[in-house]
């Protein structure tokens, strides 16, 4: 019978996961890993940030430390996850990848799997907590089940990575707000794709039209930034504006928040939506569009409950 084990991490948490063919256990020396980490000096406010990049000199042995930080890094695995009955390696990395989408916090099986930085606290970098008895074996179910579903499409698989990734990399505090936009549009166009692919559309959807048409696909109310106007959404617009002329509401990129540097109003907090929005879209995607939390309010900072049951 096919099989496949990989360590995985950084999980801050001693947790064991038995559900039919997905074995998840705590490696013997996470503890001290994990205290290894949090002790250091890359560390500020839950986030570990890339360390300092070094040059080696093979003729004098002499390292010496460079002006900047490295951009990818690596931290130590803390758990091991095995699939009973499939030997592919891909099977694991997208359960992984779900299952730090579930907890908040980026998971990898990669040996360097973090860009610039990272959260090592979960809750991070969603907006919900399983409630109502859920467990994490429901959610890791809800992935394999997922998976299993998009067999014949693969591809299907990676674009979900896709905007797990996306949505976690925008949320890097040292992120300019064209920087976050961006990262957050691109997984809100992947949601359409990954939509688009079950659904298919009558027609073709100018960027103006698709995430409310997403939205529609599973009765989520769609956010006033995002419900096109005379062709346009406040979204599609920015973001023509970012990608095709360099401007970012009116100013070279970098030099302007979302909403523009004299915005004091409601386009402030358009990030955050985006970003609650994209959360919601993942569960309605990975199968569970009944979900209450799926169409929960995204005008708020508040964490919500997310029942699977």
């Amino acid at each position: 019978m096919p099989k496949v084990s990989a360590k995985f991490g950084f999980w801050p948490k001693k947790e064991s996961i038995s559900m039919d063919a997905v074995q998840i256990e705590t490696l013997d020396d996470a503890s001290s890993n994990v205290e290894s980490i949090l002790c250091s000096e890359w560390m500020h406010k839950d986030w570990f940030y890339a360390p300092t990049a070094a040059s080696y000199n093979t003729v004098s042995g002499v390292t010496t430390q460079l002006p900047y930080s490295l951009r990818v890094f690596q931290l130590p695995f803390t758990h091991r996850i095995t699939h009973t009955t499939d030997d592919n390696k891909q099977h694991l990395d997208f359960l992984v990848w779900c299952l730090g989408f579930f907890e908040g916090i980026r998971l990898t099986t990669s040996e360097a799997g973090y860009l610039d930085a990272t959260p090592v606290k979960t809750g991070k970098l969603t907006d919900f907590i399983l409630t109502n008895g859920t467990q994490l074996s429901d959610a890791v179910e809800l992935a394999e089940r997922y998976w299993m579903d998009n067999m014949v499409d693969l591809r299907q698989g990676k674009r979900m990575i896709g905007v797990i990734h996306c949505l976690f990399l925008a949320q890097n505090p040292k992120h300019l707000s064209f920087e976050r936009f961006t990262y957050l549009y691109m997984a809100l166009d992947a949601c359409f794709k990954l939509a688009s692919k079950r659904f298919e559309p009558t027609k073709r959807l100018s960027h103006a039209s698709r995430i409310e048409w997403t939205c529609q696909q599973f009765d989520i109310p769609v956010p006033a930034w995002a419900r096109p106007v005379d062709q346009r959404s406040e979204v599609s617009v920015a973001r023509n504006d970012t990608i095709h002329e360099a401007l970012f509401f009116e100013e070279p990129l970098g030099f302007a928040t979302y909403g523009g540097n004299n915005d004091t109003g409601y386009s402030s907090y358009v990030l955050l939506q985006m970003e609650a929005l994209i959360c919601r879209l993942v569960i309605a995607l990975l199968g569970r569009p009944d979900a209450a939390y799926v169409r929960s309010e995204v005008k708020t900072r508040q964490i919500h409950g997310l029942s699977l049951k």
